[in-house]
């Protein structure tokens, strides 16, 4: 009999404390990628801890970052109050996904959340999206640009980066043209 209570007890807490957690979560998961074609292309993970993962899949050669890289960031408070403001706010549910116009270079951005029963990637390429994506867009590309990034070996791995077009490739050196010598043969 004092085993059968003991046991309860101890599901009752557990119960207790993992009801508390997903209270306590705005999301189970969330990433983010963007390419912007010509300086940018990065995803993002924001995780339910204090650090936000990154990969960094291209950059210009005047970034500091190194393309093809891992990083880690230190979120401050106020910034995880923002994203899972962001999260909790955002009627990810309603949403298409994909917002896409058919045109050459240009933003491409998406949403991967995994929230309560919504587990959904929200592909954007257009100029006529909701503005609260935009917005949330522009927040998290902005952060990212002010993040103290730590480098570290790692695979990362984002939903969000499903259609992540590769960088365009470098232009080879035009190669110059020589008139051959003709020598007479006579």
């Amino acid at each position: 009999m004092v085993a059968a209570v003991n046991d309860d007890i101890k599901w009752f807490h557990n119960f207790s404390k993992s009801s508390n957690q997903k209270l306590l979560k705005p999301f189970q998961a969330f990433d983010f990628t963007y390419n912007d074609v010509f300086s940018t292309c990065f995803s993002i993970k924001f995780i339910q801890s204090d650090t936000a993962l990154i990969r960094q899949h291209f950059t210009s050669s005047s970034d500091n970052l190194k393309t093809g890289t891992s990083y880690y960031t230190l979120l401050s408070k106020e910034d995880k109050k923002i994203i899972d403001s962001f999260i909790s706010t955002i009627p990810f549910q309603i949403y298409d996904t994909s917002y896409y116009e058919y045109y050459h270079d240009g933003i491409d951005y998406q949403f991967y959340i995994e929230k309560e029963m919504i587990k959904k990637r929200i592909r954007i390429h257009s100029n006529s999206v909701p503005s609260v994506l935009v917005d949330f867009k522009d927040w998290i590309v902005k952060r990212k640009q002010q993040y103290q990034l730590h480098q570290f070996d790692t695979t990362i791995y984002f939903e969000s980066a499903k259609y992540v077009v590769p960088p365009p490739r470098p232009v080879s050196p035009t190669m110059e043209f020589k008139i051959p010598k003709i020598e007479n043969s006579r």
